[in-house]
């Protein structure tokens, strides 16, 4: 009798800590979601001010400086440019 209750206060407590289990699961699953939908458009929003940059004829100056962190001109007359951080991540 007393094992029996053992046993059936255990399989309570398992079906309980499983419940909470598969929240948690839950959870963590709509967070990656969320995450994903805002890196998804956190890049779409970077690509929008590329394809800004490159319909353009003349770029404009302010969606330069939201994407260009630097722009460094070399000897040889090269030009390279440093994208700000949240940019080169995207990029990645």
């Amino acid at each position: 009798m007393q094992r029996e209750i053992i046993e059936n206060t255990y399989k309570e407590l398992e079906k309980e800590k499983m419940q909470s289990i598969a929240y948690l699961q839950g959870l963590i699953q709509s967070d990656e979601k969320k995450n994903l939908e805002e890196k998804i458009q956190e890049l779409k929003t970077a690509l929008e001010y590329f394809d800004e940059i490159i319909k353009a004829k003349e770029p404009n100056r302010i969606i330069l400086q939201m994407i260009i962190d630097k722009i460094y001109i070399h000897r040889d007359k090269t030009i390279r440019f440093k994208l700000k951080t949240n940019i080169e991540k995207l990029l990645k």
